[in-house]
């Protein structure tokens, strides 16, 4: 198989982006990606279960509803609902663009705004805050392998991926099935207090959330 990626970020700004939806129409990808996270661990959605003519429309009505309350907080959300009417326009014209969410679970994503939002972005500099950023990565690395693998209908699928520019270069240096020690060295070798030794324990003795996904994912 060789994927045609894609990869068009959302500015995070108060006002609305809309390189993501006139992606949508101008590729008519065979897949999406998004930067949200799955359900039960799982990259599938919903809406990868019926055929065009029998898309839960519902849910999307639902999905839209809710960005634009988001929106009130955050402008770039109503990008996103431009983005929905334009994947249900391929739809409508029988062009079945899959969807999936390949973000880590919600947990993960939440533990920023708990602990990091108003570090940042001093955060950067703390080697616990790259544990996080690894941790997100690889899930997302593995889920579009995942992806990739299930997908059988056309040899060259066009993939749209919308995560953010900072994640996709680490997403596709996971991709590349780079070795364990230069895993180490892209996210971690600036940390002198860590070592591929020690660094399970300092997790653990750190972020138990954190330790958790490590022990199930992580390459050491």
């Amino acid at each position: 198989m060789e994927p045609k990626f894609h990869q068009f970020d959302c500015r995070e700004q108060n006002r609305t982006d809309l390189r993501q939806a006139r992606a949508v129409l101008k590729y008519k990808p065979d897949i999406i990606i998004f930067e949200l996270a799955g359900k039960r661990g799982s990259p599938e959605t919903i809406f990868n279960k019926y055929n065009c003519k029998n898309k839960p429309f519902r849910e999307i009505a639902i999905i839209q509803k809710s960005l634009k309350k988001v929106s009130r907080k955050f402008g770039y959300a109503l990008s996103n609902i431009k983005t929905w009417e334009n994947i249900k326009q391929l739809w409508r014209n029988d062009h079945n663009v899959l969807l999936y969410n390949v973000d880590g679970p919600r947990d993960l994503r939440a533990e920023f705004f708990e602990v990091w939002e108003h570090m940042y972005p001093c955060a950067a500099k703390n080697w616990l805050w790259w544990v996080r950023i690894y941790l997100r990565e690889k899930i997302m690395a593995n889920h579009i392998q995942l992806i990739l693998k299930k997908y059988k209908i056309k040899n060259d699928p066009k993939i749209l991926v919308f995560l953010q520019n900072f994640h996709w270069r680490h997403v596709k240096f996971l991709l590349a099935n780079p070795s364990k020690e230069k895993i180490w060295k892209y996210y971690f070798s600036k940390f002198s207090e860590v070592a591929p030794r020690t660094i399970s324990e300092r997790i653990k003795r750190n972020n138990k959330l954190f330790y958790k996904y490590w022990e199930k994912i992580s390459d050491f």
